[in-house]
């Protein structure tokens, strides 16, 4: 008789060991259930995040860089190449034609790369740095940037600069929303040459500050 009581007592301490067992065991599978479930958010957002680590915002704003260098280049003037073959890569933000970079020598992605000056004339060099700089600043005020809404060009028709290109430029910095600009040129000593670059600018939106040919002397 005291062994049927010793064996029921050891089973019944068994059954509450087994059940103890058995609530932790459903409280672990219910805890990896919500760990499995986060999880799988996660990886469904992560999925899609860009590779790049660019925002939709970025996107747009690089867009917008692209056009405007392009649209700008063209109005320049610019004929080295096709303007539309002009990219602007989104690691560097520099342009790049047919994986030229617009810098010198630059290597980048374990690849040697060109100066596209090389292949683009003295002048239509300077056409791409008006554009890219302009482009700069308009990006940043309609899309909300840091840009300080300043710039100064000094002597900006250089290399045989035509007459018609500078004065896409002067009409242009003159009617950009927000801009400050400075343009400091001798128009090659010319009152023709500063006549055709200034043709049909609007007196109202620039003033003009004419400098004595030595502003330097003694006191």
């Amino acid at each position: 008789m005291k062994q049927i009581y010793e064996k029921k007592i050891d089973i019944e301490n068994k059954q509450k060991t087994i059940l103890f067992i058995q609530e932790k065991v459903d409280k672990y599978i219910s805890e990896l259930a919500v760990l499995s479930k986060s999880y799988e958010t996660v990886i469904i957002n992560l999925s899609g995040i860009e590779k790049t680590g660019l925002t939709g915002s970025d996107w747009r704003r690089i867009k917008y860089f692209s056009d405007e260098f392009k649209n700008l280049a063209s109005t320049f003037g610019y004929r080295s190449a096709k303007v539309d073959d002009i990219k602007i890569e989104h690691a560097t933000m520099l342009p790049y034609l047919d994986n030229i970079e617009l810098r010198a020598n630059v290597a980048y992605e374990k690849e040697e790369r060109t100066d596209i000056k090389s292949d683009s004339s003295a002048s239509d060099f300077v056409r791409l740095i008006w554009s890219y700089l302009i482009s700069l600043q308009k990006t940043s005020y309609e899309l909300n940037g840091n840009h300080p809404n300043f710039i100064l060009f000094d002597e900006p028709a250089q290399h045989s600069m035509s007459e018609n290109s500078v004065n896409k430029l002067l009409t242009t910095i003159c009617t950009i929303p927000g801009l400050q600009s400075i343009v400091a040129a001798s128009f090659d000593e010319s009152d023709d040459n500063f006549v055709a670059s200034t043709k049909g600018l609007n007196k109202d939106n620039y003033n003009l500050i004419r400098l004595p040919k030595k502003i330097i002397s003694k006191l």
